[in-house]
């Protein structure tokens, strides 16, 4: 990391734990501004500032795939592993950071924010890419809630029905169980009996439904 030694400011809260925990972020959030930088830690405003960001492009741990938009390349997980983050299950993101992609962002720092976070994960199964799954833990145990993150479409209601009909699918397939047990391990929570196996499914936007147990709507988390 001693090519970061210039963007961290010791002497004033700055440190290379909090650049970690930054770099950390960018790559699990995928596609961030930095604006939602400073929403998940208002700390980083010591370490994100424009020139800051478009330095760590200079040095490969960034990319710029659109306007004002940051993601995280491969060479910060060495620097984020040393400094106690789980590396197994980030993401890496492959597009262009559009208008649903920062609505997801949005989205994926509320999670963050949820007292019962554990988790956010990228699952994709044969007939369906849930935004994201979102693991809560507490006292009681775990629990698995997909994510889809719904702005309005021409054809709104028949998209999320198809939506409701793999969920139903998916809640019968095995891949979904095999995928979870390995996640599990990586995040070191107890992989539970098949059939003991739930999951939950919830549709944040302005759209309500009745889909039955199981499905949620809700415009935030």
């Amino acid at each position: 990391m001693d090519d970061l030694k210039d963007l961290i400011p010791l002497n004033s809260g700055g440190s290379y734990q909090l650049m970690a925990d930054m770099l950390y972020h960018i790559r699990l959030l995928k596609y961030v501004t930095q604006d939602h930088l400073l929403a998940v830690n208002k700390r980083y405003n010591k370490i994100c500032a424009i020139k800051k960001l478009d330095r760590l492009i200079e040095l490969n741990y960034l990319e710029n795939p659109s306007l004002n938009v940051y993601t995280a390349t491969d060479k910060v997980l060495p620097i984020i592993n040393k400094y106690g983050h789980n590396i197994k299950t980030l993401p890496k993101a492959t597009g262009f950071g559009g208008i649903n992609e920062l609505n997801n962002t949005k989205v994926f720092i509320q999670a963050l924010k949820l007292p019962d976070y554990k988790a956010l994960i990228y699952p994709s199964f044969n007939y369906i890419r849930p935004d994201a799954l979102l693991v809560r833990q507490s006292d009681k145990g775990y629990k698995l809630e997909f994510l889809e993150i719904e702005a309005s479409k021409p054809d709104w209601n028949n998209w999320i029905e198809n939506k409701r009909i793999n969920y139903l699918k998916l809640a019968q397939d095995r891949q979904v169980f095999s995928y979870w047990t390995a996640q599990a391990n990586y995040l070191n929570l107890p992989k539970p009996d098949i059939k003991n196996f739930r999951f939950s499914v919830s549709f944040i936007g302005k759209i309500k439904l009745d889909f039955g147990v199981g499905f949620n709507f809700m415009e935030k988390i």
